[in-house]
């Protein structure tokens, strides 16, 4: 469907220059200026309507980042750092790519990082 718009949009454009054209003739055409400012103004408000992105588009740009645990693994009770209160998941965060732990206690942040396991 964008496609098909994207080419309606280009005849529009392409007929509106053309009648343009021809409006500055020998004799001055007025009509012909007319339905060429009205073709490119349509060719305009399809293009504008194709390429917009919906609200639902927008709005489903998720990021899911899987870990990859390799051996055996063990699940530890997660606390901060700084002042030893209790972390849980919606305190972890993803910024630029890493995971961030916000600790809601004392407001230190902190990047998590994977040890190596050998």
């Amino acid at each position: 469907m964008k496609i098909v718009g994207i080419i309606l949009s280009a005849i529009a454009y392409i007929f509106g220059v053309l009648f343009i054209w021809a409006a500055f003739g020998d004799p001055f055409v007025p009509s012909n200026l007319f339905i060429g400012i009205l073709m490119i103004g349509i060719g305009s408000v399809i293009m504008i309507i194709v390429t917009r992105k919906s609200k639902a588009e927008k709005a489903s740009a998720n990021v899911t980042y899987n870990i990859d645990l390799g051996g055996e693994t063990k699940v530890n009770k997660l606390v901060c750092e700084k002042c030893g209160g209790p972390l849980n998941k919606d305190d972890i965060t993803l910024v630029a790519g890493a995971p961030t732990v916000t600790c809601p206690y004392c407001g230190v942040v902190y990047q998590i990082s994977e040890e190596p396991k050998w």
